[in-house]
């Protein structure tokens, strides 16, 4: 029987100095099973005491004729089915029964990679009532604000530096203090149109909400990458629980100095403002959501960890650019794979990995009726700025009696 065609892959693993996304490739590749099996979704959601439903008849079905699927060895040897034949044998190796893994394993994984926010907020995610989120980004949604922390956040791969930089640029760009000052001369028109005379103002009262506060308040965000959340090469925590996500500026204190006088039109008088404002203080925050919209590769699982395909998002520039090994990797990325390391055996559960895409879990949920996204914030730190961010907020007006004199 002609030899199964191995993938490369990477696999993260413990070194001396932390942990690593060590490649294997050529013969110490992986092998793509062949079989009906993937991973599971039948263990009862957490808290769950009735017995799962069982397969839907349609999805029996078509698991009862994937398992029927004939052996390479049992395909007539003729013409073109020999040919196919051949192909099978090089891209899988038939296994009937392999080790099983169910998607509720994940978090395990991740606390055996040492990611113990990731794990918490994927159990958080399992344990919570189906919900969906909507992908607007000021919209309600369940919340999250214990789990993650800013200065966690900076501990890992590039963001740090990433952070520095847009404290020390980014927030007086144009862009942000033209947003700045929307917020702000809003907010003080409203407060002289109420007739309050204390015009400066602090955000702090506003943190309740943090939805709102986020609405209302950021005037400026920082983009963290994948790639900025690795430790040199290898994936973290951080990769693991958010991945792409948000670092964002709010105002916190805002000094308004004002030039008052009178405008007089026909038929009325304005009391107006020509305003100015001193950013002294802004908060600054983490805030990602944590869903599965669209069908994102997340990787190979099992009970013990992680290993990832060439050329997805997890491995970036490190990928294989071998056209062989794409091409494996295009026909073994839904498929289950054995990496072998022992001498002899096959298919044991250390070994096999099964791949997980969002949509397993949108299939999780809808199996058990739970699974529910929610928003990630950090709790926002209150930062002095070493330079004040200076707006300019013109005329602001209000009408007055005939009669008044301020």
């Amino acid at each position: 029987m002609t030899d199964v065609r191995k993938a490369p892959y990477y696999r993260l693993q413990k070194s001396l100095f932390g942990s690593e996304l060590r490649e294997f490739k050529a013969a110490k590749g992986c092998i793509p099973l062949d079989t009906p099996k993937g991973v599971s979704l039948e263990r009862p959601a957490p808290g769950a005491k009735q017995p799962l439903s069982p397969t839907p008849p349609a999805a029996a079905a078509t698991v009862k004729k994937a398992a029927q699927r004939p052996r390479p060895e049992q395909v007539p040897k003729s013409g073109q089915t020999k040919t196919r034949q051949l192909l099978m044998q090089l891209d899988a190796e038939v296994c009937e029964n392999p080790p099983i893994f169910d998607l509720q394993d994940v978090p395990d994984a991740m606390d055996k990679l040492g990611w113990p926010v990731s794990a918490k907020l994927a159990r958080m995610w399992f344990a919570g009532l189906a919900h969906t989120y909507d992908d607007r980004p000021s919209s309600e949604q369940p919340l999250n604000d214990r789990d993650v922390t800013l200065e966690w956040a900076l501990k890992f791969g590039r963001v740090r530096k990433k952070y520095e930089g847009f404290l020390a640029k980014d927030i007086y760009s144009e862009r942000a203090i033209g947003a700045a000052t929307e917020a702000v001369k809003a907010f003080v028109r409203r407060a002289f149109e109420d007739r309050n005379s204390v015009l400066s103002f602090n955000t702090s009262t506003f943190l309740v909400d943090l939805r709102k506060f986020h609405v209302d308040w950021q005037f400026q965000k920082l983009l963290i990458s994948d790639r900025d959340t690795f430790d040199a090469l290898t994936l973290t925590d951080l990769t693991g629980s958010l991945a792409n996500f948000n670092i964002y500026a709010a105002i916190g204190n805002v000094e308004v100095a004002t030039e008052k006088y009178f405008r007089y039109e026909r038929g009325s008088t304005r009391y107006c403002l020509n305003a100015t404002g001193r950013i002294t203080h802004i908060y600054v925050y983490v805030k990602d959501n944590y869903s599965f919209n669209g069908n994102q590769y997340l990787g190979h699982w099992n009970k013990h960890g992680i290993i990832i395909a060439p050329g997805s998002w997890l491995t970036g520039s490190r990928s294989s650019k071998r056209d062989s090994d794409i091409d494996v990797w295009v026909k073994a990325l839904h498929k289950p794979v054995d990496t072998r390391r022992a001498l002899f055996g096959k298919f044991k559960e250390p070994d096999v990995y099964f791949p997980v895409f969002n949509d397993d879990y949108n299939r999780w949920r809808e199996k058990h009726q739970r699974g529910g996204d929610f928003m990630v914030y950090s709790k926002p730190l209150y930062l002095k700025l070493k330079k004040a961010i200076d707006l300019k907020l013109g005329e602001i007006c209000r009408l007055e009696p005939l009669n008044s004199l301020a």
